[in-house]
């Protein structure tokens, strides 16, 4: 294959060329096992020389085999397992954080706690996936640890699989074209010199990218990097060594200026924080829930088992409702440590918060945070909402919507919403109901699954 090929913008005839030439030097059972978009996905890392490409992409299966990647617990719209991370915006899978469920051993917790923040927030405006990780908030001495590098590269292998096999497809139907690539936001906002420069975390680092550019190439179209202070360059002059000339040449180095992000990502499908619209309010944590942060509470997993209130849902009688009272809590925030009072069963109070602080309020309105938790043992999901209406009240009309409905996948994992009622008596009124088949992309159950009643905890 000719070398004046431009990779980036082939012809359908020197593509078709560069994929044939490339299984002409393959088994037929790695040919069988790979699609074209792998093959082309291999020649585009090694620039169509098809001798290295072949040894690449043989690593690759054989690892995949040994490895039995295949057989990972990927969360889709077919199954029940919990997301790898925090998900925004997609139909394959219900937004989500990553809670104590079953299917999330105490080890990715543990991982969670230390990391910055990740989440998968909606796509950029040629329909790509946008991975979003708060780095500068890593706790990073701590990251060595709590995981070793293998449990840390299983970790991303998860989450380039749930890339791969979840989003990726949704996102090729919705834009009508084939879509192979994620669209990467970095923000070092809150990174110090001595993060920077810890050893045992840059060593994961460096065998954590080696391994990424080996088994998952050109799934990246570009990287932003931002929020960058002066003292990353000195890390950045070490960490390109570590890369591919292609994988350097699709990052980009922004400080606080990044207004450009907005040239790839709609506003409103970028967070605030960022410089878009986007603030997920209906989620703990918002757009990218972040345990170090303090904006995401971090529940054990105890919070979730044993839940006092149980009931059955089901596809005939699908609707349930939970009345609570609500009393003022005090003028003091409560502290952090222990998040959850009050109730033991599904709801827990929080914190009071002022909802109007302005010096010209003679008293301003608090509002106490409530914790919602709930989970289910099957089914397509559950549609909430929360109403919230004064003690003694019953008028229609004196109820405030505390949270509109929304549409959960609480089989996968526990859900955790955190919600805003005000700081007076009265009464929280949560609704669930069994998700329309309109609703969510889980397949429809069978006739005799749809006669098994669904546990709500």
């Amino acid at each position: 294959m000719s070398a004046t090929v431009d990779v980036d913008n082939p012809t359908p005839s020197q593509r078709a060329a560069a994929i044939e030439q490339l299984r002409d030097k393959l088994s037929d059972e790695v040919n069988s096992y790979c699609s074209d978009l792998d093959i082309w996905r291999f020649s585009v890392a090694r620039q169509l020389d098809t001798e290295k490409a072949a040894v690449m992409i043989n690593a690759w299966y054989e690892w995949r085999k040994q490895a039995n990647v295949d057989d990972l617990a990927v969360a889709q719209p077919d199954n029940e397992n919990p997301v790898p991370c925090a998900v925004r915006g997609y139909g394959a899978v219900a937004d989500a954080n990553v809670t104590a469920g079953i299917g999330v051993d105490d080890a990715q917790l543990r991982l969670t706690r230390t990391l910055g923040g990740g989440c998968w927030h909606k796509r950029d405006r040629d329909g790509r996936p946008v991975y979003i990780e708060r780095a500068g908030r890593h706790i990073i001495k701590d990251i060595p640890k709590t995981s070793s590098t293998s449990g840390l590269i299983e970790f991303h292998v998860l989450l380039q699989e749930f890339l791969t096999r979840t989003l990726l497809p949704e996102c090729s139907q919705l834009a009508e074209e084939t879509v192979w690539q994620q669209v990467v936001v970095i923000d070092l906002a809150g990174v110090s010199l001595v993060a920077l420069s810890h050893i045992p975390a840059l060593n994961m680092l460096r065998e954590m990218l080696a391994r990424d550019q080996m088994l998952y190439p050109e799934r990246m179209y570009r990287t932003y990097v931002v929020n960058a202070p002066p003292v990353f360059i000195t890390a950045w002059k070490m960490i390109r060594s570590w890369l591919d000339p292609r994988v350097i040449s699709k990052i980009q180095i922004l400080g606080k200026d990044h207004a450009e992000l907005l040239d790839q990502i709609p506003a409103h499908n970028l967070p605030s924080f960022l410089g878009g619209s986007c603030k997920c309010s209906h989620m703990p944590g918002g757009c990218v829930p972040s345990v170090p942060l303090g904006n995401y509470p971090d529940l054990p997993r105890s919070a979730y088992a044993h839940l006092r209130h149980q009931v059955q849902i089901s596809y005939t009688e699908p609707r349930h409702s939970f009345v609570c009272e609500t009393m003022p809590v005090g003028n003091g925030p409560t502290p952090m440590s222990s998040p959850l009072m009050g109730y033991a069963g599904w709801l827990g109070i929080k914190r009071d918060s002022p909802r109007n602080s302005a010096p010209t309020s003679p008293a301003p309105m608090r509002t106490q945070h409530v914790f919602v938790r709930f989970s289910t043992d099957r089914g397509r999901g559950v549609v909430v909402e929360v109403m919230w209406q004064p003690l003694g009240s019953d008028s229609l009309d004196d109820g405030t919507l505390v949270y509109p409905e929304a549409l959960f996948e609480p089989q996968r994992a526990p859900v955790l919403l955190e919600l805003e009622a005000p700081n007076r008596a009265g009464q929280l009124v949560v609704n669930w109901r069994v998700a329309n088949f309109d609703e969510g992309q889980a397949p429809f159950p069978r006739p005799e699954e749809a006669q098994i009643p669904i546990q709500l905890e």
